[in-house]
């Protein structure tokens, strides 16, 4: 019964839908099918699903009901019904809303300098009439052919009924060559036709339009000339993806588009994305004899990546249909928010870009107005000083797969088992008793080498007398890693506490590896579970090399530089080298201000790596995305103050855009007199400073500068003082020591209660279950990715930190995987 009435359904409105294009179409006609009715609209230049779902008041998912076609994406020309309204008013359409063109002209590009901008305007079309037209085309290089749609007149402009010629020129290409026809056979695709046939993907599109999505039956065009090859194995891959969900059989499956970046490696994406190399050379053939940097390689993904998250209030978000070439700067300009703040939902989408075809969620914004624009609006200037998305309303519940040996609990030998913990710290233990030795006793029950009693709780450990007037302090820097030492007791505490038996062997390294040596090579030092430290790498590297061949965890807590992480799988660095940071503030540059004004200010010592590096990224990604230097997009500004001064300031900062500022220098004088001249300007523009962490150590620069530039860098540590968690720590530490803790007394509670807690939770190990562990730090958010095929794994979770005009300091957002929608 279903079938048939299906079939009546398909008959019905064939007989409509061919009754509608044989006669002229009227704007907004209204038909009955099988009693239900339906206003038929024509899709027209700049039309989405959404604009069509809000025009008609009506949902993108009834729209595709009715319409599954536009699930494989939305055509200028195509006929949608649309379930009439009597409530919608429907509209008359201006003339700016084209329907087809009567034909096309044909434009090579000559120049690298001719953007999709430069030839939209030459020609009198848009950029998004361009795309539309040449669906092919996923960068303009010199020599590509593209189809300029042409309107004869004024008439045929508003004329939606007027149709190409488009389909005459399909069967007759302007090629001199003498072209075949091939019927589509099941199972063939571009892929496959492209390497019978010893022709390009691209240009069967352009020869064929239509072709994008094959199906069996219909019927390309073909040069003559190529001689049709044998089938390689790869044509007889299945276009879709296996039962398991484990391997991706298809290059006509679901991918996404990635553009290989200067630093990338190929064993680097197949981490990243979950892919291995075969997989990506057989989408990818260009891989098979390099890594170009500035290609655009196909990812595949599988069927269960694609999943989203649901909403717990459905109407707090749109659920958006990705359209054939978007990305994720047209979304971000559609809806007018950020791509952090669209990934923030979307959690599938941290480490990749769209998939056609899949649903996202789109937050509304509390008004309850979404504006679409056709051009990019700058986007900080839409956001007030508070977040925006921050209430219950729009939490979202994310589905979550635990493997089955990453479920705390599940090892057995935890509650028996007692973990031996090396600790490896500069105490500098002889040198302060010689420098206080004159003052009342300090006691610490500690020689240079000693072990904590599991009989002994860490209340006990540290028995700290009220210092006399005559207390000198401490040598050398040793007071931070005492502090760093009395967090690791606390979390050590805080564990015994929760049924965990440790035993702490503390060392005492001072500065020097000699200092060391008799006890790694001791007897039993081999039984070790995990060592944190030592803190200087001269210091490291000896033990590391132990650690390494024994399989033993070791924790660089401090370091950000190491020869050991490249080679040794068993070490972790806690924190982030300076060449991540930078690369994730030319991210934030990139994904938060697309269409800013970029002003890079060098000075008489400018041409720092990282400051140069961070440069040299933010072009690079602009270049390729299509928005560098568009009016629509990113202006670039560099600006030499060391020779031009204050005076030319003003000629580099846009009244219209968002105006970024970078200096590209970490002396301290220097960035001091740029910030004051550039305060001056505030008045006038709208300036957001990206800078660095280390900017807040320099103490001759006024925080005020800080605030008024509204200041943003990536930090890999930020302490929530308003999270119930931290308060309890905080209260804690004072309560033992009668002081506040310091940022190494936090770091060693959080290196220390991570790394036990994974000990607990999954025992030695615990590598591969660290994405799944759920611990609140006191200032950070680890998240750590193997940095090499045979080394060790650094630490990725870092946060964009934001300094506001009412004076406050702010984490706007984590950045690293597994991100999940935060308050």
């Amino acid at each position: 019964m279903k079938i048939s009435r299906y079939f009546l359904f398909a008959l019905l409105f064939a007989g409509i839908f061919c009754e509608a294009v044989a006669q002229p179409l009227k704007e907004n006609e209204i038909v009955v099918i099988q009693g239900e009715k339906f206003v038929l609209h024509q899709v027209r230049t700049g039309e989405t699903v959404f604009s069509i779902s809000q025009q008609y008041k009506t949902d993108t998912q009834i729209l595709a009901k009715y319409n599954p076609q536009i699930l494989e994406g939305l055509k200028i020309g195509d006929i949608l019904k649309v379930p009439y309204r009597e409530d919608v008013e429907l509209p008359n359409f201006p003339d700016t809303k084209k329907g087809d063109p009567s034909r096309f002209e044909y434009y090579t590009i000559s120049s690298r300098r001719e953007t999709p901008y430069f030839i939209a305007k030459e020609f009198g079309v848009t950029i998004e009439e361009i795309y539309a037209y040449n669906p092919e085309i996923t960068r303009f290089r010199k020599g590509t052919k593209l189809r300029i749609p042409v309107w004869e007149s004024a008439e045929a402009v508003s004329t939606p009924e007027t149709k190409p010629m488009v389909q005459e020129k399909q069967k007759q290409p302007e090629q001199k060559q003498e072209m075949i026809m091939h019927e589509v056979r099941s199972g063939e695709t571009l892929y496959s036709l492209s390497k019978k046939y010893k022709i390009s993907e691209s240009e069967i599109l352009f020869l064929n339009p239509g072709a994008r999505n094959l199906k069996a039956g219909s019927v390309v065009y073909l040069p003559k000339k190529q001689e049709p090859v044998f089938k390689s194995p790869a044509d007889k891959i299945s276009n879709t993806i296996d039962e398991t969900n484990t391997k991706i059989l298809a290059p006509a499956g679901n991918y996404f588009d990635h553009l290989i970046v200067s630093g990338e490696t190929l064993w680097a994406l197949t981490q990243k994305y979950g892919v291995t190399e075969e997989e990506l050379k057989q989408l990818n053939p260009v891989l098979e004899s390099g890594f170009p940097t500035g290609t655009t390689i196909k990812i595949p993904v599988k069927a269960s990546e694609l999943s989203s998250a649901e909403p717990v209030n459905e109407d707090a978000f749109i659920r958006h249909v990705v359209q054939p070439r978007e990305t994720l700067f047209r979304l971000s300009s559609q809806y007018h928010l950020t791509i952090p703040e669209i990934r923030k939902f979307n959690p599938q989408l941290e480490n990749r870009n769209l998939v056609q075809g899949e649903t996202i969620l789109i937050p509304r914004r509390p008004e309850g107005e979404i504006v679409q624009t056709a051009e990019i609006t700058p986007v900080d200037s839409l956001k007030p000083e508070t977040p925006l998305f921050e209430s219950d309303f729009y939490d979202i519940d994310v589905p979550v797969v635990i493997p089955e040996n990453c479920r705390p609990g599940q090892n057995p030998m935890v509650s028996v088992t007692t973990y031996d913990v090396a600790l490896f710290l500069p105490l500098y233990i002889y040198a302060n008793d010689t420098l206080n030795k004159k003052t009342e006793p300090y006691e610490i029950p500690f020689d240079s080498l000693w072990a904590v009693d599991d009989s002994l709780s860490a209340d006990t450990l540290i028995e700290q007398d009220k210092p006399v007037e005559t207390f000198h302090g401490f040598y050398r820097e040793s007071e931070n890693f005492l502090q760093f030492y009395e967090g690791v007791l606390l979390a050590i505490d805080s564990l015994k506490k929760a049924g965990m038996n440790i035993r702490l062997n503390v060392f005492d390294t001072q500065q020097s590896p000699d200092s060391i040596r008799k006890y790694i090579y001791a007897d039993g030092f081999l039984e070790t579970d995990l060592i944190i430290g030592p803190v200087y790498p001269k210091v490291q590297n000896e033990v590391a090399d132990i650690a390494a061949k024994n399989r033993i965890p070791i924790i660089s807590p401090l370091s950000s530089q190491s020869r050991d992480i490249s080679s040794n799988p068993y070490y972790y660095q806690v924190n982030p080298t300076r060449e991540y940071l930078a690369a994730k503030t030319a991210e934030l540059v990139t994904e938060e201000y697309f269409n800013s004004n970029f002003v890079v200010v060098k000075t008489s010592n400018s041409g720092g790596l990282h400051e140069e590096k961070v440069v040299d990224m933010v072009r690079e990604r602009m270049q390729n995305s299509g928005l560098w230097e568009q009016p629509q997009g990113m202006q670039f500004h560099v600006y030499d103050f060391a020779n031009q001064g204050r005076s030319g300031l003003k000629g580099v900062f846009s009244p219209d855009k968002e105006n970024v500022v970078f200096v590209s220098s970490m002396n301290e004088g220097d960035l001091s007199l740029v910030l004051s001249n550039i305060n001056n300007l505030v008045g006038e523009y709208s300036i957001t400073l990206i800078g660095f962490n280390r900017y807040e150590q320099f103490e001759s620069i006024s925080d005020e500068f800080f605030h008024n530039l509204k200041l943003q860098y990536i930090a890999p540590y930020w302490v929530d003082y308003s999270h119930p968690a931290t308060i309890r720590f905080l209260e804690k530490f004072k309560k033992h020591y009668y002081t506040e803790p310091n940022n190494f007394g936090m770091q060693g509670y959080d290196v220390a209660f991570y790394f036990l807690s994974a000990l607990k939770n999954y025992g030695k190990g615990f590598e591969d279950c660290l994405p799944y562990q759920q611990v609140h730090l006191s200032q950070g958010n680890y998240s750590f990715e193997k940095v090499s095929p045979f080394g060790g794994y650094m630490n990725h979770g870092v946060s964009v930190i934001s300094y506001g005009r009412n004076f406050d300091v702010v984490r706007k957002r984590v950045v690293g995987p597994f991100r999940i929608a935060q308050k």
